[in-house]
């Protein structure tokens, strides 16, 4: 194979691994490489990771790139968010990262919300004061970790992290760091940071996700194995905003859904908007087009809890639903972790209803992928509302778009057209799409350079009525479900 000599690296600092593609800069893909990382999960809703292990990972990465290495000229970068990464001036770790899992300063988030109410005049835009978020986890800290406090420099993003590690500079784009920052005036929000029990100078410097944050120093380029000593690191985006970057949804207005451990879903648009109560709004400080979006807690995460369940591999359980007679397929509640949008809620647990004595492994694990998709839909109603608008046709990214086989379960769960984007991972393509940027062209370009393929079907009428009847049913076990954990709280 010949290999162009401009290569792009697209890495992305994600929930269970570190994920590179190596791509040439007319979008041919060389290599993807991936190295797992450890969560540490306790009861009382702890989720931590080592961000030691992001470098660890990057490094093994570059290593078992052999002589692609040569050829890089940029990096973009992609991480998940929001999570908090605490060093000190030197970049070391002062604490375990507390990723978007970790749910222990719940109350803490109610007291966020109780003191600054409606989110948009603090931060610039809507923005649940939930239990996953930066300012909630902060607090947390500042009343259990009070030494960590003193000792923390900077607090960054994963993908940030690494970015320190590349370039010895802290910088974040403000979508990463919103609510500890004003998303419209890219500057920290001193009442915020002062009720959290934090000094605001913690707070990176914020530039555009795609500006360059410098150059490799000679120290990273030798522990990574780099030759080129003119390689620029994008200062990056979230994970996210990337896999919207990469599926188009920056390009035109389009409902998306992008698969992972978790799910983002919403719909891009030229409107002007500042609140959706329930979910995100990206502002066009932000991102080139306004963004409703929402995540949820479980979408991968719910696949392979199933299989885990049945003791059968990911691939199994999605070979095992593809046989699954309908009229037994149960109505499941992918909430086995609590829910974000647009429940915001981590009291909440999953469900099975309609549960059938004949239902076999097959009907379960079908069950679990029509609920994952049925509580993507919801945040796609969710996004549609606020927009007072509907739509026609949702571009499928990540896992979902990768794999055929869920198609069937889509078109009769969301009962409408859909595009998917035939790419192993979105965020990797996104974050390359930002390494390319770097080289002098526009953000345009690049998306259309190292944009994916698509395919594209259409639902059946019997899979609109299934989908209106199934989903009506979704919501009534959610809203039960509901009622039962308010009247055991």
């Amino acid at each position: 194979m010949i290999v162009s000599k401009e290569v792009i690296v697209g890495l992305d600092v994600g929930t269970s691994s570190v994920k590179a593609l190596f791509i040439s800069s007319n979008g041919e893909v060389i290599d993807r490489i991936e190295s797992k990382i450890t969560t540490h999960h306790e009861t009382g809703s702890i989720a931590e990771q080592d961000a030691n292990d992001y470098w660890r990972a990057v490094i093994e990465i570059f290593g078992r790139a052999g002589s692609i290495r040569n050829d890089v000229v940029a990096i973009g970068l992609s991480g998940q968010t929001p999570s908090v990464v605490c060093i000190d001036e030197l970049g070391n770790p002062t604490y375990p990262v507390l990723i978007w899992q970790d749910a222990r300063a719940t109350s803490e988030a109610a007291e966020l919300a109780e003191h600054f109410g409606n989110p948009v005049p603090v931060v610039g835009t809507s923005l649940p004061w939930s239990a996953s978020a930066c300012a909630a986890k902060l607090m947390w800290l500042a009343r259990h970790e009070p030494k960590v406090v003193a000792k923390t420099r900077w607090v960054l993003q994963p993908k940030d992290f690494v970015g320190f590690k590349l370039t010895s500079t802290a910088i974040s784009d403000p979508w990463s760091s919103k609510g500890l920052c004003n998303v419209l005036t890219k500057a920290a929000i001193p009442s915020v940071f002062e009720f959290v029990g934090w000094n605001a100078q913690v707070t990176p410097e914020l530039l555009d996700g795609t500006a360059s944050r410098g150059r490799l120093t000679s120290l990273a380029r030798s522990e990574l194995g780099l030759l080129n000593p003119d390689i620029e690191v994008s200062v990056g985006l979230s994970d996210a905003m990337c896999g919207m970057l990469s599926i188009g949804a920056f390009t035109e207005p389009k409902a998306f859904v992008i698969t992972g451990t978790s799910a983002i879903v919403g719909i891009s648009t030229e409107q002007q908007v500042s609140d959706a109560a329930g979910l995100y709004v990206i502002p066009k400080t932000c991102a080139p087009l306004n963004v409703v979006y929402g995540p949820t807690q479980s979408s991968g995460a719910s696949v392979q809890w199933v299989a885990n369940l049945f003791s059968i591999s990911i691939d199994q359980a999605m070979d095992c639903a593809q046989d699954a007679q309908l009229n037994l397929v149960p109505i499941f509640l992918p909430y086995i972790s609590g829910e974000r949008a647009p429940i915001w809620r981590t009291d909440i647990r999953g469900a099975f209803g309609n549960v059938d004595a004949a239902a076999t492994r097959n009907e379960f694990c079908a069950g679990v992928l029509q609920g994952i998709s049925f509580a993507e839909r919801s945040v796609l109603d969710a996004a549609a509302k606020t927009l007072k608008s509907s739509y026609s046709a949702v571009t499928l990214g990540g896992h979902a778009g990768n794999d055929q086989r869920w198609d069937a379960f889509r078109l009769r769960t969301l009962g409408t057209n859909l595009v998917r984007k035939t790419d192993i991972d979105s965020t990797t393509r996104g974050s390359a799409m930002l390494g390319l940027a770097l080289l002098g062209g526009s953000l345009a370009d690049s998306v259309q350079a190292l944009a994916p393929t698509s395919e594209s079907s259409a639902p059946l009428e019997a899979d609109i009525q299934y989908s209106t009847r199934n989903y009506q049913e979704f919501c009534l076990l959610r809203d039960s479900t509901l009622k039962l954990i308010d009247n055991r709280n």
